[in-house]
């Protein structure tokens, strides 16, 4: 008989743990005992990590390649908020897996955003946008449960670690938030998925136990309340335990324990990740984002070299407005505000005069604004940062010095992974005739976590290249279609 633990399995004391450790230890292997992490519930403890590590053993899943801040993989899904790499979308490099872009294209848009206020990842999922259709024709079970494990992974391995790093404390469970805003009783009702979901939660339970600190159901309809009855029975009490569910614009709950400026303003906080095309939960299925091929992001149009000796690169380009000024489509502009990175174009850490104060930066404009696209890549290197600016024709203009009085920020100082997979900027600018000048620059020492280039490293330039072009030239040129921004 399975003997069950009478501590709280949430908040054991330390004798509690020493004395489960000291149990469960002594009925594994040496080898395996490398692998066993805190448990209470000795004998089913000891027969789940026999399970655990057989299957990890066989299946090779500490080969499974994730991005971490000493490689160049690009993380499976998008995320905002974290150093080990910088924000990113999911976005088709030529590093990116097939299944990766596929979920992508057909669920209803994710992200991993910040941290509660206790430190825990937070994972955002808008359920009731998925595209069960086209995910199902599209992606078979073998495909969708490699990408399951891709992001379990990432995850355990990279997500947790820098959580722990900058909590200081032991982070191994993530909070969850799941938007069924648009779920209708067809997706509730889809038998496939409703299969696929069970056997996800069976395994995880034996493969990944205790990943949750708290699941959000949010925005959840009627017809929700009917597949939760059939999904408890999955589940075991103490996870039912920990599941919430939210009615619509029910958003106190998620505050009490998320900071405002870390939920989406969509879920009722305040950020909203301006400076990435989708915002804070990049969408395809909404439409949010331009879902472009991996032959938009080839051959592109300007190419050079930048090395730590000459880290700088300058590019200004004559910009004409889509439509005129007047056109009342159009909605006001306002720079991106982005925390946590400073004015440091060739001048340290000290803000260089020619720019605006923050605050002005991040006052709205009076225009209507037009969107520029930017694409670029490289090959190597530890991240790039790169910046924005627009300013009137007839200025005096040299290449990163520009006229204060006509100058306008459209894109903050930014840390993005170039060589991890290709970036996409979308840049909304005055509608009036003006330049844009691109400004990039190879990271600081003291920016993001990747590793620094030894001498021989340092020696080889790092290859960037990039195309600018308007909206309209760019959905038309891939046949895609009009952007909805919210």
């Amino acid at each position: 008989m399975t003997r069950k633990s009478s501590v709280d399995l949430d908040n054991p004391t330390p004798e509690q743990q020493a004395d489960a450790i000291a149990s469960l230890r002594a009925q594994l292997s040496d080898e395996l005992n490398e692998y066993c992490n805190d448990v209470l519930d000795v004998d089913q403890s000891a027969a789940m990590a026999r399970e655990w590590y057989e299957w990890r053993k066989t299946s090779k899943v500490d080969d499974v390649q994730i991005a971490e801040s000493d490689n160049t993989h690009p993380p499976p899904y998008p995320i905002r908020g974290y150093n080990f790499v910088a924000d990113a979308n999911t976005v088709a490099g030529q590093k990116i897996k097939d299944i990766q872009l596929k979920m992508a294209r057909h669920f209803g848009g994710g992200c991993w955003h910040k941290r509660d206020k206790e430190g825990h990842p937070i994972y955002i999922e808008r359920v009731g946008l998925i595209n069960l259709k086209s995910l199902f024709n599209t992606c078979t079970s073998t495909e969708i449960f490699e990408f399951h494990l891709d992001m379990q992974e990432f995850l355990n391995r990279s997500v947790f670690k820098e959580c722990s790093q900058l909590a200081g404390k032991d982070i191994h469970r993530q909070v969850v938030i799941l938007d069924m805003d648009g779920l209708s009783i067809g997706m509730a009702t889809h038998l496939q998925a409703i299969n696929m979901l069970r056997e996800i939660l069976s395994k995880d339970q034996l493969r990944y136990p205790e990943y949750m600190h708290r699941t959000f159901i949010v925005n959840a309809p009627a017809i929700f309340l009917t597949l939760w009855k059939l999904i408890k029975a999955w589940l075991d009490p103490r996870a039912i335990s920990k599941i919430h569910i939210l009615g619509r614009n029910d958003s106190k709950d998620l505050l009490d324990h998320i900071p405002a400026e870390n939920l989406p303003a969509f879920l009722g906080g305040t950020c909203r990740c301006s400076h990435m095309p989708g915002g804070c939960v990049p969408c395809i299925t909404k439409n949010n984002i331009p879902d472009l091929p991996r032959k938009a992001f080839l051959s592109l149009r300007h190419q050079t070299q930048i090395s730590y000796t000459e880290p700088l690169h300058s590019y200004s380009y004559d910009f004409a407005p889509s439509y005129s000024d007047d056109d009342s489509s159009g909605s006001a502009i306002s720079s991106p505000a982005i925390g946590g990175y400073g004015s440091w174009f060739g001048m340290g850490k000290t803000a260089s005069p020619r720019r605006r104060s923050a605050s002005a930066d991040r006052t709205p404009f009076s225009t209507k604004f037009s969107v520029v696209y930017l694409r670029f890549t490289a090959d190597r290197g530890r991240g790039m940062v790169v910046e924005v600016l627009w300013h009137q024709h007839g200025a005096a203009t040299q290449a990163g010095h520009i006229d204060n009085d006509n100058e306008v920020l459209v894109y903050p100082e930014t840390l993005l992974d170039p060589q991890r997979a290709p970036v996409l900027l979308e840049l909304k600018v005055p509608n009036r005739a003006g330049h844009l000048v691109f400004n990039w620059r190879i990271a600081n020492f003291d920016e993001g976590q990747a590793p620094f280039p030894n001498a021989n490293e340092a020696r080889v330039p790092i290859q960037l290249e990039y195309s600018i072009d308007n909206e309209e030239d760019l959905l038309k040129e891939f046949n895609l279609p009009p952007i909805q921004r919210d």
